[in-house]
């Protein structure tokens, strides 16, 4: 059984979960697959909803993440 068929639903999975995952897609080449966008949809937008509630002045940090 593969990660991805452990986890069928992203929105309730740890932050390592997801990462791990978008690391074993990306390492076996998979980074086109439905999988890896779903994950790698899931970490952005966990990435944004803890880093675009920050300060104005860590701005910069949130940039950089993103970029």
């Amino acid at each position: 059984m593969s990660l991805i068929e452990a986890l069928p639903d992203v929105a309730s999975a740890s932050d390592f979960t997801l990462l791990e995952g978008l690391y074993q897609l990306t390492v076996t080449g998979h980074t086109s697959d439905w999988e890896f966008e779903r994950l790698n949809n899931a970490v952005y937008e966990r990435l944004m909803s803890t880093y675009s509630s920050a300060e104005i002045g860590s701005v910069h940090a949130v940039h950089s993440l993103v970029d």
